[in-house]
């Protein structure tokens, strides 16, 4: 039993779409283990689907049928009314494998046939969680249904597509704040606090991640702040995020401490014309694939080598979601997604670029859903 009305997060599911994927699919029932599906699959979400991976959660939905919760004891005991829109909610014992007796249980009492194709997490449900499961129904066939699962997330409700454009703009804003304050001789670990403090400040629940680097450090692949000064003339490179009710921000900015050379400010100014092409060109039912392409045809046109791997990626529950820019993914980009468009240069062990806004897919087309103005030319940073 469901009850959608009930259930606090009840704006950001769309239960019909769910209910016509799991229905329409090819499974005799899925099992959801993910902490980006299982809020959106539940209703219920809470830090501890992430951070205590020994008290895992399941959605249990068979084809044509009502879900289970299998949460552990503990948990059920301090659920809230409206923490979810499962009625039904079986609990386990323990921190070890009770949890798939307790699946199995589940899945025969709704009528899952013992040798049934099941869909799986293929790249969350732990291995002895699926070996388990493998021994009490040897029949069974386990299917990944990973990207089956994500597909119906993909298209956000009108109120995932308010939270995330309202969490993408306090996250520019803090990284815009802290930018402004920051002066040479500043530690990276400095400007990178102030970057943190001022979102969790805005309402951010938690930083999901921050990578931070400046001058020669800018190349290095997802760095972190470290206590190195940030002198003049150097590249000042971020890329941050944090959640609020599960959803995530995912915001990249490139500055100069002082005075901006030549080439520093021509590798911005193109990397920005290569953005606002790609959001131009985008059109709804296009593949991911073509607008990759694309994306790449720009750089060359502006001789600006290709030294990057992705052009832009989907944003929810999860930092990146369906579909991923890139030439090898031919996923439709559809009116409702929120996506990333996310490009740079990197020139490890030089300085490197980087730059990341969200984007709302329509019927005609795609726009920013952060100010795209504000960074047209490379901020210059304490003078």
């Amino acid at each position: 039993m469901l009850d959608i009305a009930g259930c606090s997060r009840r704006r950001y599911v769309d239960l019909e779409r769910l209910h016509a994927a799991i229905d329409g699919g090819p499974y005799d029932a899925v099992i959801i283990s993910s902490p980006q599906a299982v809020p959106h699959y539940s209703g219920f979400h809470n830090w501890d689907i992430k951070g205590l991976p020994e008290r895992p959660h399941f959605v249990v939905w068979p084809r044509g049928g009502d879900p289970a919760f299998v949460v552990i004891e503990r948990r059920k005991i301090l659920f809230a009314p409206g923490d979810t829109y499962i009625s039904d909610v079986v609990t386990y014992r323990g921190e070890g494998l009770d949890c798939v007796r307790v699946i199995v249980e589940v899945m025969r009492e709704r009528g899952v046939s013992e040798g049934g194709r099941i869909g799986i997490e293929g790249r969350h449900l732990a291995a002895n969680y699926l070996m388990a499961l493998q021994e009490r129904l040897p029949k069974a066939r386990f299917e990944d249904a990973y990207d089956f699962l994500e597909r119906p997330r993909t298209v956000k409700t009108a109120a995932e597509i308010e939270l995330l454009a309202r969490i993408n703009r306090m996250t520019a804003e803090a990284i815009d704040i802290a930018f402004l304050a920051a002066k040479p001789g500043d530690t990276e670990h400095s400007i990178a606090t102030r970057m943190k403090s001022e979102l969790l400040g805005m309402g951010g629940e938690a930083i999901y991640f921050h990578t931070f680097g400046a001058g020669h450090r800018s190349g290095v692949f997802h760095g972190l702040a470290t206590d190195m000064k940030v002198e003049t003339g150097m590249v000042v490179k971020t890329d941050l995020g944090c959640t609020v009710d599960g959803y995530c921000s995912d915001i990249a900015r490139t500055a100069v401490m002082g005075k901006a050379s030549r080439w520093q400010k021509s590798v911005h100014a193109r990397l920005t014309e290569v953005k606002h092409r790609i959001v131009d060109y985008i059109r709804p039912g296009m593949p991911a694939s073509k607008v990759a392409l694309f994306g790449r045809k720009v750089y060359k046109e502006l001789d600006l080598e290709y030294k990057w791997h992705i052009l832009g990626h989907g944003i929810g529950m999860a930092v990146h979601e369906m579909p991923q820019i890139y030439p090898e993914v031919d996923e439709p980009i559809l009116p409702g997604m929120v996506m990333m468009i996310e490009l740079g240069y990197t020139d490890f062990p030089n300085e490197s670029f980087h730059m990341e806004d969200p984007i709302l897919i329509t019927d005609k087309g795609a726009h920013y859903l952060t100010d795209a103005s504000k960074h047209e030319e490379i901020w210059e940073l304490g003078l």
